[in-house]
């Protein structure tokens, strides 16, 4: 038969096991997957920049040909 304090020790060890666990995939998604997230965001915004321009200038060139 095992006592309580055995069982409290393994129960004990068994929650160190597990938070082991979580801080590993902690640091998975933090060093991997936010790396690459932050990568496709980059993306975007460079596309959002490249759309911007793109269209200020369409703009412009449109007033200039409506005005001369």
């Amino acid at each position: 038969m095992t006592t309580q304090s055995q069982k409290n020790s393994q129960d004990i060890i068994k929650l160190q096991g597990e938070t082991k666990l979580i801080h590993q995939k902690i640091d998975t998604i933090k060093d991997n997957h936010l790396a690459h997230l932050e990568k496709k965001v980059d993306n975007v915004y460079k596309l959002l920049w490249v759309l911007v321009t793109i269209s200020l200038s369409s703009l412009l060139n449109f007033l200039s040909n409506i005005l001369s």
